[in-house]
């Protein structure tokens, strides 16, 4: 299904830029059946029977040019399930960080349509102030060949080294996407050098989540869609107070008298 082994030159190039591009993760067999997974649950039909977290684009309710989202497909689909929570997945995540193990903070089924609008540039990790350490790293993995035409996923070289700033401005379909980071970039003083990620479906991108990014508008008559892995330390915490970022979501998890994620709702991918 999913197959990478990580050497030390593939690290050292995640630890100088920020992410690691890849032009093979997934098996190919199995492209168009993940595909043929997002109309359903778009539509609403979820095979567990489990609503996703987030389900940000219903058909015949939404604008039909936006980017449609939904978090945490895992539990409402098996297949999907395979993919984002893969041992694989984890590892990698955990060693590109240098963490003892790795964990599935939030999913994302990303479907950018003909015409499809823009995410603004923002940092993952920024949104998770509710987890201690505050940290992330994202596996992302395209369905669709990706190209800039596609408006595919931007990054801002070496900008995982910058500091982390509090979500500001729009997030989805901003007329500026890349507002935020020029400002954070001329108030620091910080040199941008975008990169786009352009590979072949079944690819697979990691970024640290620090890591400025975002995507332009699909000009393109394809669809571009990818499935995502968000992963946080396997020894991550809830932070006792906080409540910023997706808490109002998420939090609803915290069991009582303990600080704990249980891997119930964020499941254990890989452990040392």
């Amino acid at each position: 299904m999913i197959n990478l082994e990580l050497n030390q030159s593939l690290i050292d190039k995640f630890n100088k830029n920020g992410f690691l591009i890849l032009d093979q993760f997934i098996d190919l067999n199995y492209i168009d059946k993940l595909k043929s997974k997002f109309e359903p649950l778009f539509s609403g039909k979820f095979e567990t029977g489990v609503e996703p977290d987030e389900w940000n684009w219903k058909f015949g309710i939404d604008p039909e040019d936006v980017t449609r989202q939904i978090c945490n497909g895992w539990k409402s689909d098996n297949l999907i399930r395979k993919f984002v929570c893969h041992e694989i997945v984890g590892k990698c995540c955990a060693q590109l960080m240098n963490w003892n193990g790795a964990k599935l903070v939030q999913d994302n089924l990303l479907w950018k349509p003909p015409g499809g609008k823009t995410l603004g540039y923002h940092q993952d990790a920024a949104y998770d102030d509710w987890i201690i350490p505050q940290t992330m790293m994202t596996c992302w993995m395209p369905l669709d060949n990706t190209s800039k035409s596609t408006g595919t996923l931007e990054y801002v070289k070496g900008s995982h080294q910058w500091e982390l700033q509090p979500p500001k401005g729009e997030f989805h379909s901003p007329k500026d996407y890349k507002e935020q980071l020029n400002i954070f970039a001329e108030k620091n003083n910080k040199k941008v050098e975008i990169v786009y990620v352009e590979v072949p479906a079944g690819g697979v991108s990691f970024h640290h989540g620090y890591m400025w990014h975002g995507s332009g508008i699909n000009n393109t008559n394809n669809h571009r869609r990818a499935i995502v892995s968000h992963c946080v330390p396997s020894d991550a915490k809830f932070h006792p107070t906080n409540e910023g970022g997706s808490a109002n979501i998420y939090k609803k998890y915290k069991t009582e008298n303990s600080n704990l994620l249980d891997e119930k709702y964020f499941p254990l991918l890989w452990k040392k």
